[in-house]
């Protein structure tokens, strides 16, 4: 189903692609008192994102006193970066020359749709049980219900968790070289990548350890990985439905009038 994208003039901004670098000049500190050992942890310059904006936002959202280790720190910048290029590449699918805030919803919506996945997942498995008499409420929650959870990214703030020429660099790298950037998808793409590494932390952050490994990333970060795969089973689920409603409609022809005095 296509989706047809209108520019908004009042809420776009002017391409700020020429954005300096120097905002990326920070100084990895974190600070937690305890000392951290750092192990096999990459280079700066080969990270995608000043490593001392990671541990920043990491840190937020971890409890004082925690150890990160540096492979968490690391493996998180260069999967933001990933998360990044996946966005990207949905938005620039789109048959446009330009990408807006709508795509940018889109794009991230079925990360968000993570959010509630168990619930989702018992809400569907009610739903199957019952599908003769549910077959269209089962249609209708699996097809909307990722984009109806898209989050509003607050684009008035100042507070941006990413350097904004990080952030526009990285769009562009993936992005066709004939279309535009707008303001608020730069904007609102850093605010949710902020909010992306903020509940990776939490989830590494619910561990009874006093420390944060490798493991509680890749479990964290899991669900995530997985949200294409769940995106094309969402769609096998749609046409199963939509076969079974039209066999139970021929079911139904067919009971009228066979069964007749």
């Amino acid at each position: 189903m296509a989706v047809k994208y209108e520019e908004n003039a009042e809420m776009e901004e002017k391409d700020d692609e020429t954005v300096s670098l120097k905002q990326n000049e920070e100084i990895d500190v974190d600070d937690d008192s305890s000392v951290e050992i750092e192990v096999d942890s990459a280079a700066d310059d080969k990270l995608p994102f000043p490593r001392a904006t990671i541990t920043k936002l990491v840190r937020k959202s971890v409890s004082k006193g925690k150890q990160i280790k540096g492979t968490v720190k690391d493996e998180m910048n260069l999967w933001v970066n990933t998360l990044v290029e996946k966005i990207v590449k949905k938005m620039n699918s789109q048959p446009y020359t330009f990408v807006n805030y709508d795509m940018l919803r889109d794009s991230v919506a079925p990360y968000e749709d993570m959010q509630g996945i168990n619930k989702q997942r018992e809400e569907l498995i009610k739903k199957i049980n019952s599908i003769r008499v549910e077959c269209e409420s089962v249609i209708t929650a699996v097809d909307s219900q990722a984009k109806a959870k898209a989050l509003s990214l607050k684009l008035d703030t100042e507070d941006l968790p990413f350097p904004k020429a990080t952030i526009t660099n990285k769009i562009r790298k993936h992005l066709g070289n004939d279309k535009t950037i707008k303001g608020p998808v730069k904007r609102g793409l850093n605010i949710w990548l902020g909010t992306m590494v903020e509940r990776v932390s939490k989830k590494m952050d619910s561990y009874p350890y006093p420390y944060i490994d490798r493991s509680m990333f890749k479990e964290a970060i899991e669900p995530y990985e997985a949200v294409s795969e769940i995106e094309l089973e969402k769609e096998r689920i749609i046409q199963q439905m939509e076969s079974m409603k039209i066999a139970c409609d021929l079911l139904k022809m067919e009971i009228e009038r066979k069964f007749k005095l």
